[in-house]
């Protein structure tokens, strides 16, 4: 890693998403296995977090960049796939009867719009805009350009990149919602702040180092808390006051899964964390940094005045 530089590592790994997104297509297609889609939706959300993460590093073409339209159809047919396995499973066999029988009536009507996203799902990777998005990336990954700051070394930029990431996720508002239902939106992008910084360090692998696999762990459980969360407000909002015991069970979800979130809110935003973090990754970058030589000419700041 300390000899290549920063372009081709982010080539390496914009073209492993790429073929993961492509090898999951056929099953896709048919819609008979959600973990098809849930695999291509995980390419997309690396490959667009590379992208927004080395903005300033790739020169990609536009229309590469597309893949936030095909991301979008995804994430719909995907969070529906985990909403019905989630109704089904773990509410449905608890509610009371006349409840039930409310709640079948909003399975098989989401069922219905799954159908649809499928269908749209399926059209799109028939269109020819796929076919263009397609054609553009096995293009650049061919013949791959970036802004000259890639052809640096990647043992030393990557870190600049690592904290920016960590700095840009430590500063954003969401951090600072201390009541459970007082701004669900502004949580909810908070997770997608965390998602992008946890995919960033993950492709940075075992350069982290052992300490900092602690917090890209809780990264991960926050995503994970947060995401709970905002699939309970989701069903509240539909359902809520057609069905009291639903609504008393996510209640009781929330509580716990809010309970989860101030922990890992407390652990990620602490000053020992802060400190790890900084110093573990500041400290590989200065390790791999050569100091100019000295020169016979005092810098400014050493000249004495008067």
């Amino acid at each position: 890693m300390e000899t290549m530089t920063l372009g081709w590592w982010i080539h390496q790994h914009l073209g492993k998403a790429v073929r993961k997104w492509r090898k999951q297509e056929e099953g896709v297609k048919q819609g008979e296995d959600p973990e098809a889609i849930h695999q291509m939706r995980v390419a997309m959300r690396r490959l667009r977090s590379l992208l927004k993460g080395f903005e300033a590093v790739l020169d990609v073409p536009r229309v590469a960049r597309k893949v936030g339209m095909l991301s979008r159809v995804l994430g719909q047919a995907r969070d529906a796939d985990v909403m019905l396995e989630r109704l089904e499973t773990r509410y449905l066999p608890v509610l009371p009867s006349q409840e039930q029988e409310t709640l079948k009536g909003w399975i098989r009507q989401l069922r219905r719009q799954r159908q649809e996203q499928q269908r749209e799902l399926v059209a799109l990777l028939h269109s020819a805009t796929y076919e263009r998005v397609q054609k553009a990336w096995r293009e650049w990954l061919d013949h791959p350009r970036w802004q000259p700051l890639g052809d640096r070394a990647v043992a030393v930029t990557l870190p600049h990149f690592l904290l920016m990431a960590w700095g840009e996720l430590s500063l954003h508002p969401g951090w600072d919602i201390h009541g459970v239902a007082d701004n669900p939106e502004g949580l909810h992008d908070l997770r997608k702040q965390i998602k992008r910084t946890r995919y960033l360090w993950e492709f940075a692998g075992d350069w982290l180092g052992e300490a900092l696999q602690e917090p890209l762990g809780w990264l991960r459980e926050a995503q994970e808390v947060l995401g709970q969360l905002q699939d309970g407000f989701v069903l509240e909002e539909q359902l809520g006051l057609r069905c009291p015991a639903l609504e008393e069970s996510l209640l009781h979800d929330r509580t716990e899964l809010w309970r989860q979130w101030q922990t890992l809110r407390a652990q990620l935003q602490s000053r020992e964390n802060h400190q790890r973090i900084y110093s573990g990754i500041g400290g590989r970058c200065l390790s791999l940094v050569t100091p100019p030589a000295a020169t016979e000419t005092a810098h400014p700041a050493a000249v004495p005045l008067g």
